[in-house]
This record gives structure tokens, C-alpha cells and sequence, in this order.
């Protein structure tokens, strides 16, 4: 995967602990095709990159640097 890619750590994260997309989408209170876009392209918005970190409890480094 590229560097550049946003959504490359959060699918790791994702799946080492067992959840899907539709949760992650639940929790973000965005539709189950934004997540898919943001998978397809590789690119998350940072508003949504701070509240992945806030769900997921990892830091914004670990998860986008």
C-alpha cells in the first residue's frame, strides 16, 4: 500500500479487532458509501481522520503517520 494511503491503517485496525465497516460507519454517523469511498480512494477528511482516533482510541499518529 502507499504511504499516501489514509485508510490502510484503519482497515488493520479494523480487522485485528474483529469490526467492519458498517460499525465503523454506525459510529461515525456517516453513510456506509462515504466509508466506502474513503476505502476506494485511499483518503479520509481530517475531521473524520479525529474522530476515527477518538473511536478507535489509537493517536492520529498511529494511525495516519
Amino acid at each position: 500500500m502507499s504511504k499516501d494511503n489514509d485508510w490502510y491503517m484503519v482497515q488493520i485496525w479494523l480487522d485485528t479487532n474483529e469490526r467492519s465497516q458498517a460499525w465503523l460507519s454506525r459510529r461515525l454517523e456517516v453513510h456506509q458509501v462515504s466509508i466506502n469511498r474513503w476505502k476506494r480512494a485511499g483518503k479520509i477528511p481530517t475531521n473524520s481522520k479525529l474522530a476515527i482516533c477518538y473511536i478507535t482510541g489509537q493517536s492520529y499518529e498511529q494511525l495516519f503517520n
